[in-house]
């Protein structure tokens, strides 16, 4: 008998055109690890006068897949498509030339329906394989440091189908990771004014997006999992670990005024597009998470490989003159999903 290696277990997706109903999975993931698993609500039977259960009754299933693995450019409209909404995608073009860029801008409507993008996510190999349809990232993290860029969150989706036969010939797009090395953080006073004043002792830090969709449970026994997702109440963060110097006393200040601050995470990667008369800058890759945040959380003083730090916690909030709570921006070759 043929064992089932888990080195072999590749994940494949698949962006839905239906919400829910399963397409070809023909994208390979090299950067996102996802730890699939079933997620399942199962109740004990137990009358009285028994010491033991006689009965374990299974009430929903659904998946779940914890996310993982290190930023990169290429395949970063997956991740930000699923959980924030489906994108404005422009190409960039050098008057009439093509570069080769495409500018990926994702935003979350405060005031009404978001569209996210759902997939079908396939595991397995020739030996055996599995798939989930109404894949959707309700929680998606990164934590990064000059040391590296972590990512962190959760997916769901439908109960497990197994015994499926892998998508054929799946590809994987170039790999141009987003390096600590070219990361910056800004903090300015006005939305305009974003990523003019850099944080010069930034430590560490973190992005996160949680508690973003839930899933919908009906009484059909037609329906063997979730119907549909509903948007919960989200939770948009952006920390920082900074020394404790005049720029992180700012921020004090800021908490104590109930200010806005609009905060960026930029990270400027490989050259796409060489400098020319009509784009003298060249376009590069890039990704920016902007936020509108107000102060939630101050950590202690503490020490950080020597420094003097202090961490804030950024909660993000509507901006009226702005007409958003946060965005994120992605240029990178990827053209479609």
């Amino acid at each position: 008998m043929a064992e089932r290696s888990s080195i072999t277990q590749s994940v494949q997706i698949g962006v839905e055109t239906t919400p829910g109903t399963a397409v070809a999975a023909p994208r390979r993931l090299g950067s996102m690890s996802l730890e699939i698993g079933p997620d399942v609500d199962v109740k004990d039977l137990r009358p009285d006068g028994t010491k033991y259960p006689v009965l374990e009754i299974l009430g929903k299933e659904s998946t779940k897949a914890d996310i993982s693995g290190s930023a990169v450019y290429t395949e970063l409209p997956y991740a930000f498509s699923s959980v924030i909404s489906a994108p404005t995608v422009t190409s960039i073009l050098d008057g009439a030339t093509p570069t080769g860029a495409t500018r990926w801008v994702f935003n979350s409507n405060t005031y009404g329906d978001d569209a996210p993008k759902t997939l079908t996510v396939e595991q397995g190999s020739a030996f055996r394989a599995h798939r989930f349809v109404y894949g959707i990232i309700s929680e998606y993290t990164w934590a990064w440091s000059r040391d590296e860029i972590e990512l962190g969150g959760s997916m769901m989706g439908r109960a497990i189908e197994d015994g499926i036969t892998l998508t054929g010939s799946p590809t994987l797009l170039p790999q141009v990771p987003v390096k600590p090395a070219e990361l910056s953080v800004y903090i300015d006073t006005t939305s305009g004014g974003l990523g003019t004043t850099k944080q010069l002792r930034t430590l560490s830090g973190e992005c996160n997006i949680s508690d973003r969709y839930m899933p919908l449970w009906v009484v059909d026994a037609a329906q063997s999992s979730f119907v549909a997702t509903v948007e919960g109440e989200p939770t948009v963060e952006f920390k920082i670990v900074q020394m404790a110097d005049s720029q992180a006393a700012a921020n004090l200040v800021a908490l104590r005024a109930g200010t806005t601050k609009f905060l960026r995470l930029r990270a400027v990667g490989p050259q796409i597009f060489a400098p020319t008369v009509g784009l003298p800058a060249g376009v590069n890759h890039q990704v920016t998470w902007d936020v509108a945040g107000q102060i939630s959380d101050v950590e202690k003083f503490s020490d950080e490989d020597g420094v003097f730090a202090i961490g804030y916690t950024f909660k993000a909030v509507h901006d009226p003159t702005w007409t958003k709570a946060f965005q994120v921006e992605v240029i990178t070759t990827t053209a479609t999903l």
